[in-house]
């Protein structure tokens, strides 16, 4: 399981200079999605979560489901006529 984690962030490392390089803004938030994920495990590590929930891994794809949703909403409502 080690070399798993090490061979990912040998990989993320190298995906975060090349974004570095060409799009800042793109490495930043890379980063700070990192930094996210990384709470998120040291919080269900913390609580000594045993088993998975079944709910768990599909959640990211939900929350930007349900967020692309409510900004569609609000573009609509808000949006110029053209």
């Amino acid at each position: 399981m080690l070399s798993v984690a090490i061979v990912g962030s040998l990989i993320f490392m190298g995906a975060w200079s090349l974004a570095w390089r060409s799009r800042p803004y793109l490495a930043f938030g890379m980063f700070l999605g990192v930094a996210a994920a990384a709470a998120l495990v040291a919080m269900v590590w913390f609580t000594g979560m045993r088993h998975m929930p079944v709910w768990l891994p599909a959640l990211p794809v939900a929350l930007v489901a349900t967020t692309l949703f409510t900004f569609g909403i609000l573009a609509w409502r808000w949006g110029r006529d053209a």
